[in-house]
C-alpha cells in the first residue's frame, strides 16, 4: 500500500506540475485567474458524476462530510488555485511555484502546533532539504510585485490546511471521486460568489474551452484523485514531500517546452529536493 501511495502521489505531482504552462496557455488568450478556476471545477463534474453512475457510487454524503467538504475546499484548495493562479499576474510562474511549495513546513507546522504531532529529527533534516531545494529555484524578476509573492505564500499556507483537514477529518478515507465531485462544487460556487469583484469571462474563444477541459480533466481530476490516495495510504505529512515533485516537472517542462535556462541552481534544487524524498522513505520503509 505504501508503493501505491508513492506512485499515486508522485504521478500526482507531475500532473499538477503541468498546470502552469497550461495555465500561461490559456492566459494567452485572455482569460483571467477566476475564469480558470471556475471552467476547471465546472468541467469536472460532469466527468466524476459519470464515473460516480457507472460504477454506482451514491450522491448522498452525510451533513458532517459536507460541511468538512466545504471547509476544505472553501479555505483549502479553492483558496489555493486562487491564490496560486492569481500571483501568476505578479511575479514570474518559476518564482511562484516555489513558494508555493513551501507548504510541506506549514504541513508539518500544523500537525505540530494543532495536533501536537512530533517532528523527528530525521524529518526535520528532510524539510530542511526540501527548504533549502525550493529555495534553489527561487527566481525574483525585477518586475515582481509584493502582492504576488504574499499570494503565492498564502497559497502555501493554505493548501497544507488542506492536506492536514483531508486527513484528519477522515475524507482521505471517504470515496476519492465522491470528495472530488463535493470539492468541485463548492469550488464553482466560491469563485461564483468571488466574480462579483473579480469578473469570470463567459465568451471566449473555442481553444480556450478546449484547453480548459484538458486542463480540468489533468489538476482537477486525475491529480486530484491521486493525491487523496496518496494521502490516504502515506498521511499528509509523508505525502506532501512526494509531492515536491512537482516543481522538478515545472523546471524540465520549461527547459523542454519553453526554452528557459537549466541554471546551476536549479539542478542543486533537484538534487536537494531528491535527498529529501530519499531520506523520508527510508525512514517509512
Amino acid at each position: 500500500m505504501r508503493i501505491k501511495g508513492i506512485f499515486a502521489t508522485i504521478l500526482s505531482a507531475i500532473l499538477f506540475g503541468l498546470t502552469p504552462l497550461l495555465t500561461t496557455m490559456i492566459y494567452d488568450y485572455g482569460a483571467t485567474s477566476m475564469t480558470v478556476v471556475f471552467f476547471r471545477s465546472l468541467f469536472v463534474l460532469p466527468i466524476l458524476a459519470i464515473i460516480m453512475y457507472n460504477q454506482k457510487i451514491s450522491f448522498h454524503i452525510s451533513k458532517f462530510d459536507l460541511k468538512n467538504v466545504a471547509i476544505i475546499a472553501i479555505l483549502g484548495s479553492g483558496l489555493t488555485t486562487i491564490l496560486l493562479f492569481s500571483s501568476y499576474n505578479y511575479i514570474d510562474i518559476g518564482c511562484a511555484t516555489t513558494l508555493h511549495f513551501l507548504y510541506p513546513v506549514f504541513v508539518s507546522l500544523l500537525c505540530f502546533f494543532i495536533y501536537k504531532q512530533k517532528i523527528s529529527k530525521q524529518k526535520q533534516v528532510a524539510l530542511g532539504l526540501a527548504l533549502l531545494g525550493a529555495l534553489c529555484f527561487f527566481d525574483l524578476s525585477a518586475n515582481a510585485k509584493p502582492i504576488g509573492l504574499i499570494m503565492a505564500i498564502a497559497s502555501a499556507f493554505t493548501y497544507a490546511f488542506y492536506m492536514v483537514q483531508l486527513e484528519k477529518t477522515r475524507l482521505a478515507h471517504e470515496n476519492a471521486y465522491k470528495v472530488s465531485f463535493y470539492l468541485a462544487v463548492f469550488i464553482a460556487i466560491e469563485t461564483l460568489v468571488c466574480s462579483i469583484i473579480y469578473p469570470i469571462h463567459f465568451v471566449m474563444p473555442w481553444e480556450v474551452y478546449g484547453l480548459l477541459i484538458v486542463l480540468a480533466i489533468m489538476s482537477s481530476f486525475l491529480a486530484v484523485v491521486l493525491l487523496q490516495k496518496g494521502i490516504q495510504y502515506l498521511g499528509s505529512s509523508t505525502a506532501s514531500l512526494f509531492c515536491l515533485f512537482e516543481p522538478i516537472t515545472s523546471v524540465v517542462c520549461g527547459w523542454l517546452i519553453l526554452g528557459e535556462a537549466l541554471t546551476l541552481s536549479k539542478i542543486i534544487g533537484c538534487a536537494l529536493i531528491l535527498t529529501a524524498l530519499i531520506i523520508m522513505s527510508r525512514k517509512n520503509k
